[in-house]
């Protein structure tokens, strides 16, 4: 069709008539919701992905993201109206799309530097077949600069293509949340940054008539991707604050929750949490995409670099809380057996990328604890190298401590009656996740741990002595 040579109001019939072929790169957490919903909105879609188990599931109809609600129906819909095929040959993929989009994953490396060799990769396979006239939209999160600095380069020189002359380039980092992203992708703006203003316009076209919502167009792809870091890193930073609050309050004898909640109810106050730290793909990672790009720039970004080391070595306050409190009924942390309810970075979803879970189960396994583990998205499964339990139950049997690792929604309830019978009393209870009511936990005969009881004979002493243990990390 050659979508660059459309006007946007042909464009804008184009999509609403069906008569549009999208090339999805990128099959994953936010690729396939994507894929599905274009799909389901009457365009043509092509799904490609380096994974053939990936690819084998979207085409025989089902979505291989189970924590998604309404996602498996979308596939299966799709894919039996046809309109939603996918292959693992991206190039097969590009050759007949009007629109590539690309959601391919931007990790951080050991180094703690960007790595964009899938994306790399990716922009290799568009280039063998682009077509003329073809929108790019990189979606995946990505460094101010590097759309234009790394991925505009590599496409004009492999596929003998200029941008603006015979493909058009934007800039729309994913802002939706997993757990909810057919809800997010249909209600969130979207921000939208050309190379040029008719890549911009086509794209805000492409948003605003397929998924319905607002579409903010800033000046370039820099700024878009500018904007994705700041909205997440200002999530980061604000977590890192009330951390190091809950840490001071602790000190004073002041429940920071209560805090919190109380300063909440002011207009201009956005209440953040603590919790184990601070886990997913975003995150812990989205932060080291600006140092870098900072670096090159002369400047370090320094409260950036701040919080996500406070974010870094909230585990290990984790530790320390629950050894301390086993101390305090006669207890020994490297004698003693504890299970982890919830080992996923975020509640209810079906996800461990830099899980802080994972940070506390490896300390306490260094000090010696006998560990069980629990997760209702990982029954009877293989997580850290050690087997989930079935069941609460299985899992607390004889332990000295349990310890919530993750707010998911069957926690939140317990029967800490039946807990109390199954374990080795006394008992600690070590809630690292903020769900449950001490006095309410300490009625039924367990130990409370957690910021929501500060201790103020907790000296700081005996914390630095227990964070010794996980000096190692």
């Amino acid at each position: 069709m050659g979508i660059m040579s459309l006007s946007q109001k042909e464009v804008i019939n184009a999509l609403r008539k069906g008569k549009v072929t999208i090339c999805v790169v990128g099959l994953g957490r936010i690729g396939l919701p994507q894929a599905a919903l274009f799909a389901d909105r009457g365009a043509h879609v092509i799904g490609a992905d380096v994974d053939p188990a990936v690819v084998e599931c979207v085409n025989s109809g089902r979505s291989h993201l189970l924590d998604e609600p309404g996602l498996d129906r979308l596939v299966m819909s799709a894919t039996n109206s046809g309109r939603l095929k996918a292959t693992v040959d991206t190039s097969l993929g590009v050759e007949a799309a009007d629109f590539v989009i690309v959601s391919v994953p931007t990790p951080i490396s050991a180094k703690r530097i960007p790595d964009y060799s899938q994306m790399e990769e990716a922009c290799h396979a568009i280039a063998k077949t682009l077509p003329k006239d073809c929108l790019i939209i990189i979606e995946s999160t990505v460094g101010p600069g590097a759309v234009e600095d790394f991925v505009i380069p590599l496409l004009e020189e492999e596929a003998k293509m200029e941008v603006c002359v015979d493909f058009g380039v934007a800039s729309c980092p994913e802002r939706a949340d997993p757990g909810g992203l057919l809800r997010d992708l249909t209600t969130v703006p979207r921000i939208v940054g050309g190379i040029n203003d008719k890549s911009a316009e086509i794209a805000r076209a492409l948003y605003r008539e397929i998924f319905g919502v607002e579409v903010v167009v800033v000046s370039d792809p820099k700024t878009a991707n500018a904007a994705k870091l700041a909205e997440n890193l200002f999530r980061d930073v604000n977590i890192a604050l009330v951390s190091e609050f809950a840490l001071l309050y602790e000190k004073l004898g002041i429940d920071a929750i209560e805090v919190i909640d109380a300063c909440s109810t002011k207009y201009n106050f956005m209440p953040h949490y603590p919790s184990a730290g601070v886990g997913g793909p975003c995150l812990p990672q989205n932060p080291y995409f600006l140092i870098y790009e900072g670096m090159k720039a002369g400047y370090i970004p320094r409260m950036v670099q701040m919080a996500r080391q406070i974010n870094d070595d909230t585990p290990k306050r984790a530790v320390a809380m629950a050894t301390m409190a086993l101390r305090r009924i006669n207890k020994k942390a490297e004698s003693s057996k504890i299970a982890i309810l919830g080992v996923t970075y975020k509640p209810n979803i079906r996800d461990l990328q830099h899980t802080p879970v994972e940070k506390i189960f490896i300390s306490l396994k260094e000090i010696g604890a006998t560990l069980k583990l629990y997760d209702p998205m990982f029954r009877d499964e293989e997580v850290f190298g050690k087997r989930i339990s079935r069941s609460v139950e299985e899992a607390v049997r004889d332990a000295d401590c349990i310890l919530i690792g993750t707010a998911h929604d069957e926690f939140r309830n317990l029967d800490l009656d039946l807990l109390r019978e199954r374990c080795n009393m006394p008992a600690v209870f070590a809630d690292i996740a903020n769900i449950s009511d001490p006095s309410i936990v300490e009625e039924h005969g367990f130990t409370y741990a957690g910021i929501r009881k500060p201790e103020k004979s907790w000296s700081l002493r005996e914390e630095e002595d227990s964070l010794q243990c996980t000096a190692s990390q």
